[in-house]
């Protein structure tokens, strides 16, 4: 074509719809990088069906190899958009080493894990969220221990949140007992991870003493070689805890607290409030608080009180021991050391009488040991105690019992009838006692074997019991008076007395062997006529 005749063919308009070569290069090379897109989601849609972390294969795997186990699952499903993941149903863990029909060690109704395709690429071993539905744990016997050995491996896998509100933990106990059942309301782990850790909260209901117990802090992390040096650190509350789950005592109790350390020794630092602790048996009800220390050992249940101060009513109480197990007994011994200085015997007599007033007041001090068994009996019957005390400026509540201590400190000192008539008495002018005695309590009753009794005028040495489940007493022994046995009577009484004098009196005063039994509300007086066989 001539020149002339290109020339007069007009150029095409940038409007032409016929694309110019850069235009259809470009559409080309968009068409080119869609082509690979498909092909490399292709790719990857076969790799990742083949490869997908969240696939059965791959999920029972890392449990596994994590936990030593046989894994069952009833159904399972893989989910991948909107978020790559699973959800499993019916899943079970039973021991490698657990018998024949023996039941599952965990069994969860429905498992889900939540992940992202950007943590697939960039962090192949991070899970965004675990939920696990209907969670239970069964946990056998300790000399079924064995079943859980296969030990533990630690997993590269982190997950940033787990969740297993309504799961249920069980710990079988031995002798046929019931298991412990712990209803977990809540449970909420956070950051969860071989290598750090992890935080949680949880909610759950304690079986014995029922109450509801909430704490939040930091387990782990987990050491496999040594758990019992898995460090943890928390708060925790527990609420209305109810005494009345152990024979022989009653109340509601609250505390809270905080701890750290080793699984193996947790020290624990906290509160105690128990607005109405009662004995059963004595029937009063009054507030009883206390500050502690102790520490725990996770691993068996042993409690180390280090120190213990409690306050009842207006008496302060300081304690230590341990509330531990014994090898081949089941169940947790008590053993405490309690010390009391300057408190009131009024605030003590509480425990062990049925009196609505407490029939003594004055200043106590002592020392005792307490063990309390785990035989299951009422506490009365099941405490026992060794120790000594001491009562200063005591007297009597009951105006009789009082006034029957008056006269015997007047006649104890050579008062007749109507020196004490021609006196105008006064309650103010009440004989003050001093009591002392080591005291031993077993199966309900208390034994006394030196027991001191002095007033003005007499000093009583006796030895004895009294029965704190019936209130029956029986002592014997003397009492020493400064005035001579006739003369702690009157009138033809005297008479008789002065008969038995050569008996009774000594260089100074006297000594009469006496007796006093009965029913400790009402107790009966008397002299002795047979003491060599007491």
């Amino acid at each position: 074509m001539a020149k002339a005749d290109r020339a007069a063919i007009p150029a095409r308009s940038s409007n032409s719809p016929i694309p110019s070569v850069a235009a259809l290069f470009s559409s080309r090379r968009w068409l080119a990088v869609l082509i690979v897109l498909a092909i490399i989601f292709v790719i990857a849609t076969v790799l990742l069906a083949r490869y997908f972390p969240y696939s059965e294969k791959n999920v029972t795997k890392s449990i596994q190899e994590t936990f030593p186990s046989t894994v069952k699952i009833d159904r399972y499903e893989t989910v991948y958009f909107p978020h790559p993941g699973c959800k499993a149903e019916g899943v079970t863990f039973r021991s490698n080493s657990s018998s024949p029909g023996a039941p599952p060690v965990v069994t969860i109704q429905e498992l889900t894990i939540q992940g992202s395709y950007a943590d697939i690429l960039v962090r192949p071993h991070h899970i965004s969220r675990v939920i696990l539905h209907n969670l239970r744990v069964q946990i056998p016997r300790l000399s079924k221990a064995g079943d859980f050995s296969g030990g533990y491996t630690a997993s590269r896998t982190t997950i940033g949140e787990l969740v297993a509100n309504g799961t249920v933990l069980e710990i079988a106990r031995a002798n046929d007992k019931p298991s412990l059942r712990f209803d977990i309301h809540e449970l909420s782990l956070g950051s969860v991870s071989a290598k750090d850790g992890m935080s949680y909260r949880v909610t759950m209901q304690n079986p014995e003493p029922p109450g509801e117990i909430r704490s939040t802090g930091h387990f782990g992390p987990f050491n496999a070689g040594n758990p019992g040096q898995t460090p943890m650190s928390g708060t925790y509350s527990f609420r209305r805890g109810d005494l009345g789950a152990f024979h022989g005592i009653a109340g509601l109790i609250d505390s809270e607290g905080k701890f750290l350390g080793p699984f193996v020794n947790v020290d624990v630092q906290g509160t105690t409030d128990i607005p109405d602790f009662e004995i059963v048996r004595s029937g009063h009800a009054a507030r009883l608080g206390t500050r502690f220390h102790a520490s725990v050992n996770g691993t068996n249940g042993d409690v180390t009180l280090n120190a213990v101060n409690a306050s009842y009513l207006g008496t302060q109480i300081s304690a230590k021991g341990n509330i531990a197990g014994k090898s081949g007994t089941p169940g947790k011994f008590t053993s405490l050391d309690f010390i009391v200085r300057d408190g009131r015997v009024q605030d003590i007599l509480r425990f062990v009488v049925k009196d609505n007033r407490p029939p003594m007041s004055g200043v106590i001090s002592f020392r005792a040991h307490v063990t309390i068994p785990p035989e299951g009996k009422p506490f009365l019957e099941e405490v026992a105690l060794v120790g000594d005390f001491e009562i200063a400026g005591g007297h009597f509540e009951k105006p009789s019992r009082q006034e029957s201590v008056n006269k015997l400190s007047e006649t104890a000192r050579g008062q007749k009838k109507a020196q004490q008539n021609e006196e105008e008495q006064d309650p103010a002018d009440n004989v003050i006692s001093h009591v002392q005695s080591q005291v031993v309590l077993r199966n309900g009753v208390a034994t006394f074997p030196d027991l001191s009794f002095t007033v003005p005028g007499a000093d009583a040495r006796m030895h004895g019991t009294f029965n704190v489940l019936n209130q029956k007493i029986d002592f014997h022994g003397t009492v020493k008076m400064d005035a001579r046995f006739s003369q702690s009577t009157s009138g033809i009484k005297s008479l008789f007395a002065k008969v038995l004098d050569p008996f009774f009196n000594k260089k100074q005063g006297s000594v009469v062997p006496m007796v006093m039994d009965g029913a400790y509300h009402d107790p009966h007086f008397g002299i002795d006529l047979n003491p060599i066989k007491k």
